[in-house]
């Protein structure tokens, strides 16, 4: 991450930091980072553990112009293993131990970019499926009552500059208060951002103050990561509780039409938190009452606290009005006026490989979607059927070294809202791609539906668009945005959507 330069003195330091246990405080650090790479003179350093941890990021770091460390006490014994390190430390540098560097990193980074999410309207979105496209809308509707507004999420970052392709859905702890930073200098008024179960289980959002919160849902995802459903469920939980730094709460915003969104509905009027509920259920604060949802978009009306909306968008599929209910809860909690809500909504004329057509004059409709999960690619699957006069024909896979448990779920989904699938790699990264397929069979071959396996995916893509007749719909779906591919460690450029116009083009 770019470091920005900021100098705090020893006085700073030592009000927010325990005594050296080597060496001593310097008289001023300049920088702040977490990465060895990144490291200029008179920089703080964060030792952080984790498997990818390696001491000799210490050394480099201290080579760099490290002038102080600061590590989890839990690593202690091993920094007394290495007496040559200590000599170093002490040498050059000094070096404090803190409890739950995790949590810690967040707040002191946010104190050393002088708290900048105060400053800010932060809207945090969470949930398995509509993260990106409930940020995307939310960033439409602030921008379109005169809110200047950041984006943090799965497909870009953009902070008032240029959009900058996004590494990850949550950056980590130092970067975002960085980010935040640089949105307040550079004028902007809140920020949208998507927030991983990672990141709140790492603690990466630790010391931002967030105005509202959002909820979408909750499938199954990352049980490779979570292990379990509740577990899964209890990270994104802390994002929905959040207390923030000076003890406030924010305003949340939540799915009732999920179960775990219902749950913590009760949860929070309970205990007196601001809530905004949404979904089809009559008792949700913000409901359908006359909605038209076809190829052409979303128009109709929409119940809130305010009274009646009439919205309309270019957005296709069921799931994204529960998106856009959502995002409208969003800008009621933020008091945003109904008039730039709904223009908002309506200016938002589409989002990254969510829903993305691929038109190159042909007779069929061709979509690419970062449908990944069982309910996900449902949901897509749902929508494209009711535009189609014709087949429907799935191209889809799953992704390598990450949750088996949901690969036959997928190839059942898959089949039974299909006419025909080929089966093929998504990012198999060090599983072999045969291997994952042999996963995924199993649910398509209940449904009884004609499937291909084709484990290259270029390939898999121009066998679909040579199928396709006039009336078809072609869904390639699990990676949308993302325009590489991870082939054991290696990461090649590879985008649907480049693929599916370069097929079209022999197919016309």
């Amino acid at each position: 991450m770019p470091i920005l330069k900021i100098q705090h003195d020893v006085h700073w330091l030592s009000g927010r930091l325990p005594a050296p246990v080597w060496g001593s405080f310097p008289k001023t650090v300049d920088h702040l980072s977490d990465h060895s790479r990144s490291v200029l003179p008179e920089t703080l350093f964060l030792v952080r553990p984790g498997p990818a941890f390696r001491w000799e990021f210490v050394l480099d770091a201290l080579d760099r112009g490290a002038t102080f460390l600061v590590s989890d006490r839990s690593c202690l014994p091993e920094w007394e293993r290495r007496p040559e390190l200590k000599k170093r430390v002490e040498a050059v540098a000094g070096l404090s131990f803190v409890e739950d560097i995790q949590t810690w990193s967040g707040q002191f980074a946010s104190e050393w970019w002088g708290n900048p999410s105060a400053s800010l309207k932060v809207v945090g979105v969470t949930g398995t499926n509509g993260k990106t496209t409930s940020s995307f809308l939310t960033r439409s509707i602030c921008a379109a009552s005169g809110l200047s507004c950041g984006l943090l999420g799965t497909v870009v970052f953009q902070m008032g500059g240029k959009e900058e392709e996004a590494p990850q859905t949550t950056p980590g702890a130092l970067q975002i208060q960085s980010l935040f930073a640089q949105a307040r200098a550079g004028g902007l008024l809140a920020v949208s951002m998507e927030v991983s179960s990672h990141a709140l289980e790492q603690n990466r959002v630790s010391g931002t103050h967030f105005s509202v919160v959002h909820f979408t849902n909750l499938t199954r995802d990352h049980l490779d990561y979570h292990q379990d459903m509740e577990r899964y469920f209890e990270a994104k939980r802390r994002l929905v509780v959040w207390r923030n730094p000076d003890g406030s709460h924010p305003a949340a915003v939540i799915h009732l039409g999920d179960p775990r969104g219902r749950r913590l509905v009760g949860e929070l009027r309970t205990m007196r938190r601001a809530v905004l509920s949404y979904g089809e259920d009559p008792d949700a604060d913000i409901r359908p009452r006359e909605v038209e949802v076809g190829l052409s978009g979303i128009r109709g009306s929409l119940a809130t606290p305010r009274g009646i909306l009439e919205i309309e968008s270019s957005l296709s599929g069921h799931y994204n009005l529960q998106n856009i209910m959502g995002a409208v809860g969003t800008g009621l909690a933020m008091d945003l006026p109904t008039e730039g809500i709904v223009e908002g909504v309506r200016s938002l004329s589409g989002v990254p490989g969510r829903f993305e057509r691929i038109d190159s004059g042909q007779g069929f409709s061709v979509i690419v979607d970062y449908a990944h999960t069982d309910d996900a690619l449902a949901n897509l699957l749902d929508a494209v059927r009711p535009i189609t006069s014709g087949q429907v024909v799935t191209v889809f896979g799953c992704g390598g070294d990450r949750d088996r448990g949901k690969r036959p779920r997928m190839g059942r989904v898959a089949g039974e809202r299909s006419d025909f699938v080929i089966l093929t790699s998504d990012n198999p990264r060090t599983e072999p791609p045969e291997a994952i397929l042999d996963e995924v069979e199993p649910g398509i071959r209940e449904t009884g539906t004609a499937y291909l396996r084709i484990a290259d995916r270029k390939e898999a893509i121009f066998e679909a668009i040579g199928r396709a007749r006039p009336g078809d719909s072609v869904v390639i779906a699990g990676k949308g945005h993302e325009n590489y591919q991870i082939l054991g460690r290696e990461k090649i450029h590879f985008d649907d959507r480049e693929m599916a116009r370069e097929a079209l083009g022999g197919s016309l």
